[in-house]
């Protein structure tokens, strides 16, 4: 009897299999198993990291007014930001058409902070205030924070808080923040 091996993936099918096709950074399914992966390490040494997520307000205003392709372009726009304020062992990744992450290994709360700030400047530059971003941040470890859902629900609840304050705000976690 003889078994059929599939030949190896090559570098191209691997690379389309863990990156959102239109902005190449990591697609949502393999950014949060290494999210995973860096919050365990983050408990297990104590290390800080944080997590960032951004939410692009407008992109439908601008695919109504300009169009599909103007709105596209918009979101290639803040894709490369995200990218570009990104260190190499960090990971930037699309969750969504208007959603994007970076999860920031070695970095605390204040850190981050700085990332963001460069994240915002470059973009409101970019796109001329045709839109907004709101931004949500948690770090790790911290107390009573015992799993990665956790640690992605308290970046999610700081990213509501900054949606309910007005354009372009950045919320960080904690416990005034419920």
């Amino acid at each position: 009897m003889t078994t059929r091996t599939q030949p190896p993936m090559d570098e191209r099918q691997l690379v389309s299999l863990i990156t959102d096709g239109q902005t190449g950074l990591l697609n949502g399914t393999y950014f949060h198993l290494r999210m995973e992966e860096e919050f365990k390490k983050s408990w297990r040494f104590q290390w800080p990291c944080s997590l960032v997520i951004f939410e692009v307000d407008g992109l439908e205003a601008i695919e109504s007014g300009e169009g599909a392709r103007a709105a596209e372009a918009t979101v290639l726009d803040i894709a490369g930001e995200v990218l570009t304020a990104s260190r190499d062992v960090d990971l930037a990744a699309r969750l969504g058409r208007s959603r994007f992450a970076t999860l920031l290994p070695g970095t605390p709360s204040e850190g981050a902070l700085v990332m963001v700030q460069r994240v915002l400047t470059a973009v409101l530059e970019k796109v001329e205030n045709r839109v907004s971003l709101s931004v949500g941040i948690s770090a790790a470890p911290q107390d009573k924070l015992a799993s990665p859902d956790e640690f992605v629900a308290r970046a999610e609840q700081a990213l509501q808080l900054a949606r309910s304050q007005g354009s372009n705000q950045v919320v960080t976690w904690n416990a005034r923040s419920r």
